[in-house]
């Protein structure tokens, strides 16, 4: 996870953030006249001075400041917020906000967000409170304290056909317009950064599946994959009988898992500036593993590890099998009581058993018989997979589709039906963290981090669900590397 969302790690933690899209509702008129952009210090009035509740952190180029009273005044670095503003950022500007609880928002070009309500009282955490709206453009939130210490339903915004209950997280959210979602501008595309963590934070992505299969977390929660769905490191990827599943890992690393294994991603880290600094380590649980190598091991072998509970495999840029199976020779457990072999279709490999170290070139195979911690080394491929149904592909053979498996273009949902020239669209991606998406009196969807969803919000049509997140956000220069800081300790 890189340093933008490592301090947004909630485990046991709830928050609620319902973002409120008026998507049929007449656009507010801004009506800005040059007498009212007055800067914050020549405001003066003879109110009792309002509660901050944050403040504005980062401006860049044109962004207005309207009160709950109406005044209108240009914002800059410094600006405080209270309850009732309503932040515009013009063309070509964006601004970053901080709120008193450390949550963060970053508002993308030609976006409106109302501070509806906001009320955070550190000795009292019952009585916190935040209601945002975001009336048109986009944004990306950090959440905060508030919802995390007190009530889950803290954090809430509502909306006519849409709500977004957030679970401690980092997501963003673009409304678009009738079609300007499939008119990037194109500086926008070329400009944008591979930081942004709803891809980075992906070890890997499904390639190609068939029958059930699912992901566990390191804390035991199980979820469906399907194609494009990513896989993070620490999780168990499992592979019903009679299906497959290939697996294309950031760094074109390439995994296909037999029907009935099991396999964990015990660490993935891939920095593709300086691969050398990357680790990849994966633990075959049962079954088989079938790998074809990618950057990682080219930069640096001994980054790139495969073991099971008897035996290490360290890589030397290859393609192998590893698999797991009983006397009869079907795909088992891996443990003592079952056969590991190894098999090199190409590179070299070192294997490792109770301290003993051999080597293998392309064409060998190396066998640990059943009670046995002695590696057997042969000249052959005994090919054992190729007995076993399901097997899969070699991975060699299938695409190293990492980057294209990680958006999903606009015009493929518009394609699809779901998309309209008229009203307006909610465009989600989760960096960390999960929400639930909630539209009408459908049935509430849960998007996880590294997936996506859309709503068209002018139809009582369910969520759906995006296996990666839209390329409206990838490719937003604002919304997939905003400027946060580190948080500061709220008072």
């Amino acid at each position: 996870m890189n340093k933008q969302t490592s301090f947004l790690q909630t485990s046991g933690f709830a928050a609620i953030l319902a973002f409120t899209f008026f998507a049929g509702s007449p656009a507010i008129a801004q009506n800005v006249q040059a007498r009212d952009l007055l800067p914050a210090a020549g405001q003066t009035t003879s109110q009792p001075e309002k509660a901050v509740v944050g403040t504005i952190k980062v401006v860049t180029g044109l962004v207005n400041l309207q009160t709950a009273e109406g005044k209108n005044k240009f914002a800059s670095a410094g600006t405080k917020l209270n309850v009732g503003d309503v932040i515009n950022t013009q063309a070509k500007s964006t601004a970053v906000l901080e709120f008193v609880d450390t949550t963060q928002v970053a508002l993308r070009p030609s976006s409106r967000f109302v501070v509806e309500n906001y009320e955070y009282q550190p000795e009292l955490p019952i009585a916190d409170k935040a209601e945002f709206k975001l009336v048109k453009g986009g944004l990306r939130t950090l959440t905060g304290l508030i919802g995390k210490r007190g009530s889950a339903d803290a954090f809430t915004m509502k909306s006519e056909t849409a709500t977004i209950g957030i679970r401690g997280t980092d997501f963003s959210a673009r409304i678009c317009q009738g079609n300007e979602c499939t008119k990037l501008a194109r500086g926008e595309s070329d400009n944008a950064t591979a930081t942004n963590t709803s891809n980075a934070d992906v070890a890997g992505r499904v390639s190609q599946a068939t029958g059930g299969l699912f992901a566990v977390s390191a804390e035991g929660k199980r979820r469906a994959l399907q194609k494009a769905s990513p896989v993070f490191a620490g999780e168990t990827v499992e592979v019903s009988e009679g299906g497959f599943a290939v697996l294309s890992m950031a760094d074109s690393t390439r995994l296909t898992l037999p029907g009935g294994s099991s396999m964990q991603v015990a660490a993935y880290r891939y920095a593709p500036a300086s691969p050398q600094t990357s680790v990849a380590s994966f633990k075959l649980l049962k079954g088989a593993v079938r790998a074809v190598t990618g950057a990682i091991a080219k930069a640096d072998p001994n980054n790139v590890k495969f073991f099971t509970e008897t035996a290490t495999v360290g890589i030397r840029g290859t393609a192998l099998d590893v698999s797991c199976t009983s006397p009869s020779g079907g795909l088992v457990v891996c443990s003592g009581g079952s056969n590991l072999t190894v098999e090199l279709r190409d590179g070299q490999i070192i294997v490792t058993a109770n301290g003993v170290s051999s080597t293998l070139n392309a064409g060998q195979s190396a066998l640990i018989p059943a009670g046995n911690v002695n590696i057997q080394i042969s000249n052959t491929l005994p090919n054992v997979l190729g007995n076993v149904p399901d097997s899969g592909p070699l991975p060699e053979s299938t695409p190293a589709n990492f980057e294209s498996l990680s958006s999903t273009p606009v015009q493929s949902l518009q394609q699809g039906g779901s998309g309209s020239a008229e009203g307006s669209q909610l465009f989600v991606a989760v960096n960390d963290g999960t929400i639930v998406i909630t539209n009408a009196n459908q049935p509430p969807l849960e998007v996880n981090r590294g997936e996506g969803a859309f709503v068209q919000t002018q139809t009582n049509l369910p969520p759906q669900l995006l296996t990666s997140p839209p390329d409206v956000i990838v490719k937003d220069v604002t919304l997939s590397a905003p400027p946060f800081s580190a948080p500061q300790c709220a008072p």
